[in-house]
C-alpha cells in the first residue's frame, strides 16, 4: 500500500475515533456534511473538462461488446470484465495474474503514467471491480467515473460508434498490493477475530442459504449481511458519503475494524471494498475474490445459515 494511502486513511480512521470519542454514544459526531475520502470517484463535469486530453483514458469496462458498439462515450475503450480474470484458476472471476493484466492494458495502449477513467453501464459494479484489479496492481492513477454511461446521457452528454485507434503499449503491472484482497485461509483463520468483520454483500437470501448457489449455501459464520445495491441511488450513482457512512455505521461497519468483503465471485464484494476503502476511508479492507464460489465448494468451510 503506498504511502500516500496509508497516511490519508490513518487521518480517516483516526478522525472517526475522535469523534467517536467526543459524541459519548458510540456514534461518530459530524460538525457538517461528509465528503467522500479520495478523489477516486469523479463526475460529467470533471470528464467533459479533460475529454481529447492524452494524459487520461477512458475506459468502457463491461461483459457486452455489442453494447459498446452500439454507443459509447466518446475517446472511451473497451475492456472485458473477462481479461481482468485469471481463465486458468477453476474459480470463477479470482483476479488476473500481473502479466495478464499487462496485456489486458498494453492491446488498449494505456501508459503507467496515464489517468485511467474507468466506468460501466451497471451502477458502477464492473467499473468498481476493475479499478480494485488496477489498485491491486498499484496502478498510480485510477479514477471512477460516477453513473457511467448512463449518467453521461442524463446529464446530456453525447455518444459516439467511433472506436479509437490506440496502438498498443507496453504495460507493466506493479507489485501486487496484499492488504486490499484476501484468501479462503486467511478467512477462516480471521472468522473469530473480534478486530475483524465479514461484509456479505450477496441478496439475503443468498446469505440465508435459500438461493444456494454452491456445493452449500449459507454464509460465512458471524458475517453481517449489507447488500451491495444498498450503496446506489436510482441513477446509478454512489450515494452521499453521509448517507454512506450512515449506512455501515449503523450496520456495525466500523474503520476500527479490519473488513472482509465477500460475495458470489469477488465483483460485487469489490464494489463495497470501493465503498468502504475509496469512499470512505476505511484503513482495513480486503476483498475476498475466491468468495462463495470457493468457501461454498470446499467442504472444509464453516457455514452458517
Amino acid at each position: 500500500m503506498t504511502t500516500d494511502r496509508l497516511m490519508r486513511r490513518s487521518v480517516v480512521l483516526a478522525v472517526a475515533l475522535m469523534a467517536s470519542a467526543c459524541s459519548g454514544s458510540g456514534e461518530v459526531a459530524q460538525s457538517g456534511p461528509l465528503t467522500y475520502a479520495s478523489d477516486a470517484l469523479v463526475d460529467t463535469e470533471w470528464l467533459k473538462a479533460r475529454m481529447g486530453d492524452p494524459s487520461v483514458r477512458i475506459v468502457e469496462v463491461g461483459g457486452s461488446p455489442a453494447d459498446y458498439g452500439e454507443g459509447h462515450l466518446p475517446g472511451a475503450t473497451f475492456l472485458s470484465m473477462g481479461r481482468l480474470s485469471n481463465p486458468d484458476e477453476p474459480i470463477q472471476n479470482q483476479i488476473a495474474t500481473g502479466d495478464q493484466v499487462s496485456s489486458a492494458l498494453s492491446s488498449l495502449g494505456i501508459e503507467r503514467g496515464q489517468t485511467v477513467v474507468l466506468h460501466d453501464r451497471q451502477n458502477n459494479l464492473q467499473a468498481a471491480r476493475a479499478y480494485w484489479v488496477l489498485k491491486y496492481y498499484q496502478h498510480p492513477d485510477v479514477r471512477v467515473y460516477n453513473g457511467g454511461v448512463r449518467k453521461w446521457t442524463a446529464d446530456g452528454g453525447a455518444l459516439t460508434t467511433d472506436a479509437p485507434e490506440v496502438a498498443a503499449s507496453t504495460y507493466p503491472a506493479g507489485p501486487a498490493d496484499e492488504a486490499i484482497r484476501t484468501t479462503w485461509s486467511y478467512v477462516v483463520e480471521h472468522t473469530d477475530d473480534p478486530a475483524t468483520l465479514m461484509c456479505d454483500v450477496r441478496s439475503p437470501d443468498e446469505h440465508l442459504g435459500r438461493d444456494v448457489r454452491a456445493a452449500r449455501g449459507g454464509h460465512i459464520p458471524g458475517s453481517i449481511n449489507l447488500e451491495w445495491t444498498v450503496a446506489v441511488q436510482a441513477d446509478g450513482t454512489f450515494k452521499s458519503a453521509q448517507d454512506l457512512s450512515a449506512l455501515y455505521t449503523s450496520a456495525g461497519f466500523t474503520p476500527d475494524k479490519q473488513i472482509i468483503t465477500y460475495c458470489q465471485s469477488g465483483v460485487r464484494g469489490a464494489h463495497t471494498w470501493f465503498v468502504l476503502s475509496e469512499l470512505l476511508g476505511y484503513p482495513n479492507v480486503r476483498n475476498y475474490d475466491g468468495s462463495w464460489t470457493e468457501y461454498g465448494n470446499n467442504p472444509e468451510s464453516p457455514i452458517a445459515s
